[in-house]
């Protein structure tokens, strides 16, 4: 039913937002953050890519996040972004049934974590009482609960059976449900432990990892900047090797910028399989 729900607003949205690409062509690029922080956050983090992109397309960019995965994947599919930073299993998504054209990842993997609050008591999985165990997760979409899950499944810890899914809409919510006591567990991911307040990170201890994927971010752009795609890539990993580069990526912990490769995408593929198969378990 909730997959359902989640197809319904996606198809819902598109249809609201499409505009012909004439129109769309004409206005004010937009960029647009994965929501795994609050909008303000990721606005503040990702506005030094801002003269860059705009000194490639000649024009003002508007930098944006949207308020929740879902709608965030339905605002690509409306074509309501130009250039996007994401999570990888949406890029490929993105690429795969969009057009998108990959510019640039973060050398930084995806490291999702496990993590409890700093005084707890569990130091593995054993220490948990299956059955009584909630886990927060940003997205059942996001790249880093996929993987997450994956991991826990392949140690025979099923949701529904052996622990409660609440999905709290960002990763800095996960982090304040966990301290706040209202779930036992978080997936987190590394680099956002980095990315959040040092006093709330202190608060939180990573249990164990949980896998790690290609790359925290993966940058893309709408067909219709094709042709712009090169010197975009360019700029990003110019400005990557530049001392205000380096501090944008020291900020985020993402370790700096690398081209992204065709066969680095199509190997996202099972992600993307195992995606849609948590999804219809979930439904």
């Amino acid at each position: 039913m909730r997959r359902r729900r989640f197809l319904t607003s996606t198809l819902a949205i598109a249809a609201a937002a499409w505009f012909p690409e004439v129109v769309r062509a004409a206005a004010r690029p937009v960029f647009g953050i994965v929501p795994y922080l609050p909008a303000r956050r990721l606005v503040g983090l990702y506005a030094p890519l801002l003269p860059l992109v705009e000194g490639v397309l000649g024009q003002s960019v508007e930098l944006t996040s949207a308020p929740n995965y879902a709608e965030h994947l339905a605002r690509m599919r409306a074509g309501s972004y130009d250039i996007v930073a994401d999570s990888m299993i949406l890029a490929r998504i993105a690429q795969r049934e969009l057009g998108h054209v990959p510019l640039a990842r973060t050398l930084a993997p995806l490291e999702p974590v496990l993590a409890v609050r700093a005084d707890s008591g569990p130091t593995s999985l054993r220490g948990f009482k299956w059955g009584e165990v909630s886990i927060a997760v940003t997205d059942r979409t996001a790249a880093l609960t996929v993987i997450g899950l994956r991991l826990l499944r392949d140690e025979n810890r099923i949701p529904g059976r052996d622990y409660r899914l609440v999905v709290t809409g960002s990763h800095a919510n996960s982090l304040q449900r966990l301290i706040a006591g209202e779930v036992e567990a978080a997936i987190l991911s590394r680099t956002t432990l980095a990315q959040v307040d040092a006093a709330l990170a202190a608060k939180a201890r990573v249990l164990m990892p949980l896998g790690r994927g290609l790359a925290a971010v993966i940058y893309h752009v709408a067909p219709r900047l094709a042709d712009k795609a090169p010197a975009l890539s360019r700029a990003l990993l110019d400005f990557a090797a530049q001392p205000a580069g380096q501090s944008f990526i020291a900020a985020l912990g993402h370790q700096g910028l690398v081209p992204v490769t065709e066969a680095e995408m199509k190997a996202l593929d099972p992600l993307v399989t195992e995606l849609y198969r948590q999804m219809r378990e979930e439904a």
